[in-house]
C-alpha cells in the first residue's frame, strides 16, 4: 500500500514521459496528498472501520449507519477502495486487512485509531505551517489532546501560535485534564504501535530479565514485549498522572502480575534500573542537552553489560531520502520548544559519548529503526 508521502519520493523517478522534468502530475500529486489524507482521518472520525469490523455492508446501509448523506458518499468510500483501506465486492464494503487489524478499536493491543484522531483533531496545525516558520512560534496543541481523548472538540485544531520559548514545558498541556492524558496517551500507543510489534521480535530478550520503559505511555511497548516474552518484567516509568491508563491497558492486554508502574519526572528524578532500559520516541522531543542528559542517566542506570535500547524514526545521514522522519521532525519543531529529529550518525555518537560500547542501528518498520548500546 502507497501512503501519500510516499509520492514526494517520485518527482525524479517520473521524468521520461514528458520531458526531462517529468509529469507536473507528480507535483500536483504532492500538493493534493492532504486529501488522501483528511479522506481517512474522516473515515475514523465517523466510524468507518469500527462499523465494518468483521462484516461487509453496502454503501447504503454503511452510509445509513453513520449518517453520511452527502452526494460525495461514493466516492469517499471508493477513495478508500483505492487507498487501500476497504476492499468492495459486488457493492459491499469490507475493511482490508490492514484496516481490521490496525483501525478497529475494540483491538487495543494493535488499535492506531487514537494516534489517527489526534492527527485530524490537529489538522489546522499545518494550515498555518507558513505562519510558524516565518514568526518562529510554536502550535499549541492542547486542544486536539483534549479532542482524541473525547473532550468536545469546540476549538480543536485551530492551530493556535504560541511563543517559542526553549525553557517551556512542551508536554504541559498534555497532562492538563484527564481528557488530555488520554488523547495523548492513545495517540503515542497507535504512533508507536508498528515500532513496538517489531522490537518484541527483533531484540534478543532471551538473556533479559527486567525491561524498563522511560516515556512508557499507556505501556504499549511492555504489552508487546512481555506479551511474547513470558519470562520477561516490565517497568514503565512516566508521570503519575499516567499511572491509571497503564493499569488498564496492561490489564486490558492480559499482562498481569509482571509489570509495575513507576511514576516520576525524568528530569528531576533517578531512572529504575533494569537490564534493558528503552527510550522510545522520546529524545525527538527534547533539545540537545536534554537529549544528552537523558542517554546519560540511562547509563548510570544500567547495571555493566545492560542495554539502552532507543527506536525512533530516524532521519537518513545524508538527509534525502526519509521523507516521513523528516516530515515527523518538522512536526516536533512546529509543537515542542526544543525538540527535533536526528540521524543514526548523530544518535551513535551521543551515545559514544556516554560511554555506551558496541552502538547499532537496525531498522524495524517503515521509517523506525533501532539504535541499541551496550554498557
Amino acid at each position: 500500500m502507497t501512503l501519500p508521502h510516499d509520492k514526494a519520493g517520485s518527482l525524479a523517478a517520473g521524468a521520461g514521459s514528458s520531458g526531462a522534468a517529468g509529469s507536473p502530475h507528480a507535483i500536483i500529486s504532492v500538493a493534493t496528498a492532504f486529501w488522501s489524507s483528511k479522506v481517512l482521518l474522516s473515515a475514523v472520525e465517523l466510524g468507518v472501520f469500527a462499523e465494518l469490523a468483521g462484516r461487509s455492508l453496502t454503501g447504503e446501509e454503511l452510509c445509513a449507519r453513520l449518517g453520511i448523506k452527502g452526494r460525495g458518499a461514493p466516492d469517499f468510500l471508493d477513495v478508500l477502495v483505492s487507498l487501500g483501506m476497504l476492499a468492495r465486492t459486488d457493492g459491499r464494503y469490507r475493511n482490508s486487512p490492514a484496516a481490521e487489524e490496525y483501525l478497529d478499536p475494540a483491538k487495543p493491543g494493535t488499535d492506531i485509531s487514537g494516534y489517527l484522531a489526534f492527527l485530524n483533531s490537529g489538522f489546522g496545525w499545518w494550515s498555518r505551517l507558513t505562519e510558524g516558520l516565518r514568526s518562529g512560534d510554536r502550535l499549541d496543541f492542547s486542544d486536539a489532546l483534549a479532542e482524541s481523548g473525547g473532550g468536545d472538540g469546540r476549538t480543536a485544531g485551530d492551530g493556535t501560535l504560541v511563543e517559542a520559548d526553549a525553557g517551556s514545558d512542551t508536554f504541559g498541556e498534555a497532562f492538563a485534564t484527564p481528557e488530555q492524558v488520554t488523547g495523548f496517551v492513545r495517540a503515542m500507543t497507535g504512533y508507536s504501535m508498528g515500532a513496538n510489534l517489531a522490537i518484541a521480535r527483533a531484540f534478543d530478550w532471551r538473556p533479559v530479565r527486567t525491561v524498563v520503559d522511560v516515556g512508557c505511555s499507556e505501556g504499549a511497548l511492555l504489552a508487546q514485549v512481555l506479551g511474547a516474552h513470558g519470562h520477561l518484567r516490565g517497568i514503565g516509568f512516566d508521570l503519575p498522572a499516567v499511572g491509571d491508563r497503564f493499569a488498564a491497558h496492561l490489564r486490558d492486554a492480559g499482562i498481569t502480575g509482571r509489570a509495575e508502574f513507576a511514576g516520576g519526572d525524568f528530569f528531576t528524578d533517578p531512572l529504575p534500573s533494569g537490564d534493558v532500559i528503552v527510550l522510545g520516541h522520546v529524545l525527538h522531543d527534547w533539545n540537545l542537552d536534554i537529549k544528552q542528559t537523558l542517554i546519560r542517566k540511562a547509563y548510570e542506570a544500567l547495571p555493566s553489560g545492560g542495554s539502552l535500547l532507543i527506536y525512533e524514526s530516524l532521519i537518513d545521514d545524508d538527509r534525502r531520502t526519509n521523507t516521513l522522519s523528516m516530515l515527523t521532525s518538522l512536526n516536533v519543531s512546529l509543537v515542542s520548544a526544543g525538540g527535533f529529529g536526528y540521524t543514526g550518525a548523530e544518535c551513535r555518537s551521543w551515545l559514544a559519548a556516554a560511554g555506551f560500547r558496541d552502538v547499532s542501528v537496525s531498522p524495524l518498520d517503515g521509517p523506525e529503526y533501532m539504535i541499541v548500546g551496550v554498557k
